[in-house]
């Protein structure tokens, strides 16, 4: 008898609750129907936002989870979609390694063409997403002054790495092998900070030398890089909190990468 009563309650229960959601459409993130009678029902799914008349979407570089009452912007300058659900939808932007060698560059003498970027005193280096290949002979970042005086060249093939004046060494084998393969993309990061040369590969450092004496001196100016013999099919991730980049690096390279 007890057991009758229970399913009948139930059944009564079910029923007023489906009746209560009747019409209305609501779905969570899992795509199931909610009771908008139930305090939830109220809540904005994750990449979206409640207002007095409804859920909003997130506009792009923001994000949000259920429920949220506003969107929150990505960190350090990171971009995301439209409708962002999490800070893992949060990126860098990447930009492609424009040639500073040319003719609209001033061969590598416009500030124009440079990011301005204080390596020595910022935690973050020059990520570089690069297809490495046979023909080409090294990868090439030109350090700048304040004012775009060069200082000097940081250079890494499947050789050896260079920093001008400073340091030489054989490329380490992880670098090496991934460079000799060709065609096939890798992320390396080149980091100066505080004096400490520094190129790393998920995750991994794969070289390390601190500099002293002249060197420290020298390198310690460095506020600006830019990317020499590079190609359009290369890119590196922008970060702006941390960069500025000048009028020429655009998505396009100012036009010097539209094919045709």
């Amino acid at each position: 008898k007890r057991n009758e009563e229970d399913t009948e309650t139930d059944q009564k229960e079910k029923s007023k609750k489906k009746g209560k959601g009747k019409g209305k459409g609501k779905k969570n993130k899992g795509g199931e129907e909610v009771d908008p009678n139930d305090g939830s029902a109220n809540l904005c799914v994750a990449g979206s936002f409640s207002t007095k008349d409804g859920c909003e979407l997130c506009k792009k570089n923001t994000f949000s989870v259920d429920g949220a009452s506003s969107c929150t912007p990505c960190p350090d300058g990171k971009v995301s979609v439209a409708g962002s659900t999490s800070e893992d939808d949060c990126y860098y932007e990447k930009l492609p390694t424009c040639d500073c060698w040319t003719p609209q560059c001033g061969y590598c003498s416009s500030l124009d063409c440079t990011v301005k970027h204080d390596l020595f005193n910022s935690g973050h280096g020059i990520e570089v997403r690069s297809t490495p290949s046979r023909k080409k002979t090294s990868d090439t970042i030109i350090l700048f002054d304040e004012e775009g005086a060069t200082i000097g060249k940081f250079q890494w093939s499947a050789k050896g790495i260079f920093l001008s004046g400073c340091v030489g060494c054989q490329t380490p084998p992880g670098l090496r092998a991934a460079r000799i393969r060709g065609g096939i993309a890798v992320t390396w990061t080149f980091y100066l900070s505080g004096g400490v040369v520094q190129i790393m590969m998920n995750g991994e450092v794969l070289y390390e030398h601190t500099l002293r004496g002249e060197c420290f001196d020298r390198y310690s100016k460095a506020k600006r890089f830019a990317f020499y013999g590079a190609n359009c099919e290369n890119s590196f991730y922008f970060i702006p909190a941390a960069m500025e980049a000048g009028d020429m690096i655009t998505s396009d390279c100012s036009s010097a990468c539209l094919s045709g």
